[in-house]
């Protein structure tokens, strides 16, 4: 097997001094992939205390929801209908992000002939609150606006998981295809949008103030379709 090996060595040497006169790399295809869109908003300060003050007042009067979420607080899912100077405004915002990603991934997307069916809620996770593995099915795209987040290094980071089975059975050092998980340390600002079918988890919150976000599920309907029951 070491005699195997060797050549093999000496043949990926060889082909990496002629590769260029064999051969010609003509395209590079992102078979199967998992794009997620990060935006900022810009001059988010404002924005960021009026969506921590309303969701903490929904918090007061509500006891929530359970889904995901332990330790933390999780509003109803009627976010895109609130009426707070804050909800309206991350909502414009929000829109906007998911018809660019839309345009990203369906250049030709015929908006006219579709209908956004969206559905939104805020979660409060105070010190040691997380979000165990889930997932977003029956939507298209997902996301999440982070209103207040613990400083860099406190945890509270979103972590992807690899749907691929068997991706890293065998791998390439360094080949960024196979990582069977990905990080995204949010900031004040950030808005994510990923596709809804990709598990995910938040890590604990580390810091000692309450961490505030907005997560948003997002599907397109016909214009002819009715509306799907949301219950």
């Amino acid at each position: 097997m070491p005699a195997v090996a060797a050549n093999a060595a000496g043949i990926l040497a060889g082909a990496r001094r002629t590769f260029m006169s064999t051969i010609t790399l003509t395209q590079v295809e992102p078979a199967f992939a998992s794009p997620m869109m990060l935006f900022q908003v810009q001059d988010c300060e404002v924005l960021n205390r009026q969506l921590v003050e309303e969701g903490q007042a929904m918090r007061a009067r509500s006891p929530g929801l359970t889904r995901s979420n332990r330790e933390g607080w999780h509003s109803e899912d009627d976010f895109f209908g609130r009426t707070e100077a804050g909800c309206a405004a991350l909502r414009a915002h929000i829109l906007e992000a998911v018809q660019e990603t839309t345009r990203l991934l369906s250049p030709h997307f015929d908006f006219a002939a579709n209908r956004a069916l969206c559905q939104g809620w805020i979660n409060v996770n105070p010190p040691g609150a997380f979000n165990a593995p889930h997932d977003h099915s029956g939507f298209a795209l997902s996301g999440v606006y982070y209103a207040s987040v613990p400083p860099e290094g406190r945890s509270g980071a979103i972590e992807f998981l690899d749907p691929r089975v068997n991706a890293n059975a065998y791998t390439i050092e360094g080949a960024a295809c196979f990582n069977r998980k990905f990080v995204i340390n949010p900031k004040p600002g950030n808005l994510l949008v990923f596709p809804s079918y990709l598990t995910h988890w938040v890590q604990p919150n580390g810091d000692s103030t309450d961490r505030v976000t907005v997560a948003f599920n997002i599907r397109y309907l016909k214009q002819s379709d009715p509306a799907p029951s949301m219950g």
